[in-house]
């Protein structure tokens, strides 16, 4: 089965996101995850876990011949949960979270290569009800395939 250039993307980017640990210099460790249900039922928040949401893509008017260029966005929305035991505050921590995937999506813009560019979004705060609290990191990926073939890149 062949696979697309947009999975091969999105699996660069949650194996980006694993590769933020403490042993790797940076606050620390991460766990991304993928959910096999759009409503998330499958996964279970946990602190510092980062759910990987593929968004709507789109396409930029301007098109060279015989390929496609798409705008992949993404949700890397990082779980930071209010904890009694942290000493430090949860903006500080946040902001850590935050500074390190900024970091870590930035060493590799081209994405091992399947992509033109990737460019960092603003974030956005969140919480719920629930007390959990976090912030979604967005990004948005630029990459081109051929015209009539979504698995080879151009």
């Amino acid at each position: 089965m062949s696979t697309p250039v947009k999975e091969y993307i999105t699996e660069n980017i949650k194996t980006a996101i694993n590769a933020i640990t403490v042993a790797n210099g940076f606050n620390q460790d991460l766990t991304a995850v993928r959910s096999r249900r759009n409503d998330f039922s499958d996964i279970t928040p946990k602190d510092k876990t980062v759910l990987v949401k593929q968004l709507d893509p789109d396409k930029p008017q301007e098109q060279a011949y015989s390929t496609i260029e798409w705008v992949q966005f993404y949700a890397l929305m990082a779980i930071v949960l209010d904890d009694d035991d942290e000493t430090a505050s949860i903006d500080t921590r946040i902001n850590q979270v935050e500074a390190d995937i900024h970091k870590k999506i930035r060493e590799d813009p081209k994405r091992n290569n399947n992509a033109i560019d990737t460019e960092l979004l603003p974030t956005v705060q969140f919480s719920d009800d629930k007390g959990f609290t976090g912030i979604s990191v967005n990004i948005a990926v630029r990459y081109r395939v051929k015209e009539n073939d979504p698995y080879t890149k151009a």
